[in-house]
């Protein structure tokens, strides 16, 4: 992996980890009671865990069709 992509790579999670920390703080902070703001948080780690479920088939079939697309590349070489 090249410099170029690790500094992409990292600014991408260093974001993400801002929006996930600025959003936990906003969500704290907010001026509701107790009870709401446990909601709000069960039902963001919910929808998160969904999400990362998701991601992770669709990475997962990603791939999956670029090893059988570099196995009949090297097959037709071969």
């Amino acid at each position: 992996m090249d410099n170029d992509t690790r500094y992409v790579l990292f600014g991408g999670l260093a974001f993400i980890t801002g929006l996930v920390l600025g959003t936990g703080m906003g969500v704290l902070m907010a001026p509701q009671s107790g009870t709401r703001t446990r909601r709000k948080l069960r039902n963001f780690a919910e929808d998160a865990g969904e999400r990362v479920t998701e991601f992770k088939e669709d990475a997962r079939d990603a791939v999956d069709h670029l090893m059988e697309r570099g196995k009949r590349f090297v097959g037709d070489r071969g």
